[in-house]
């Protein structure tokens, strides 16, 4: 690294400085000590940023590997924190060039439109979440790998396309889409792992008052996940990366089981908890 490049993070708010020292009228200032704050900081932005790359995507890897020893680096402290302010800053930038963002935007300004405008509105998910799919189901890819077989359809979950109905309840209201469609949109998102049918017999019993009534608003209000980056606070950025880094070696666990690594009653009891 350069003495321009280490002005340049500063300048940015990137990188702290060190305490100076004042050596009287016409001395200029000196620094005492050397912090090892700001050096992990400039290291840390060394390891990711090179030239042609947007500092915003470094900033959010730094913010990944906070709080551990520098990969690589035998005997390494722990890396800083960035600052929490570029952070909030870089997933902002990065959520707002999502599909799923932009998909809630284009959805929000075709709300109150006519026929058409619905009709766009269903084109355009369609062409922007086409090339998405569930995730895996990794016990079905494991069971026809050992079988020599094709992975079956059904192990890829269901087609993300029916996410499309959830996008259009943001935008013009639940009542607009219907119970048949968001049950689709629902089990499509694999949350709870729930059927289309388990949802639909829930919503089903709402409408009727048979059961809770589902609060569509919060749906709408936890869609836009980049006004959500924005209300944060800086401890729940923290903490949200610090539980997406704890579920990553979950993610890891269940890839190898489907890639064929060796099995035991351990990890089999692992992968129910997890599971629970």
């Amino acid at each position: 690294m350069t003495a321009s490049q280490l002005e340049s993070w500063r300048q940015t708010g990137m990188l702290p400085r060190h305490r100076r020292r004042g050596l009287g009228r016409g001395r200029g200032s000196v620094v005492d000590a050397v912090e090892p704050l700001v050096v992990e900081s400039a290291a840390a932005l060394a390891r990711h940023l090179r030239q042609g790359r947007d500092r915003r995507l470094a900033v959010l890897e730094w913010f990944a590997e906070a709080g551990t020893p520098a990969a690589g680096v035998p005997g390494a402290a722990r890396v800083p924190e960035p600052p929490v302010a570029a952070v909030r800053e870089a997933l902002v930038w990065v959520l707002q060039r999502s599909a799923s963002q932009r998909l809630v935007e284009f959805a929000r300004s075709a709300a109150g439109a006519s026929e058409d405008g619905q009709d766009a509105l269903y084109a355009a998910a369609g062409r922007l979440m086409g090339p998405y799919r569930g995730a895996l189901n990794p016990a079905l890819v494991r069971a026809a790998l050992e079988a020599g077989g094709d992975v079956p359809a059904e192990a890829e979950g269901q087609d993300f396309k029916g996410m499309v109905h959830l996008v259009a309840a943001i935008a013009l209201g639940a009542q607009e889409v219907g119970a048949d469609a968001l049950a689709e949109a629902l089990a499509a998102s694999g949350m709870f792992g729930l059927t289309v049918e388990d949802w639909a017999q829930m919503l089903g019993a709402a409408e009727r008052g048979e059961g809770p009534e589902v609060d569509w608003g919060l749906l709408q209000q936890n869609a836009d996940v980049v006004a959500q980056v924005q209300r944060a606070s800086d401890e729940e950025l923290v903490r949200a990366r610090d539980v997406l880094v704890g579920l990553r070696m979950f993610y890891g666990l269940y890839m190898l089981h489907g890639l064929l690594l060796p099995d035991t009653p351990a990890q089999a009891a692992l992968r129910q908890r997890i599971d629970e």
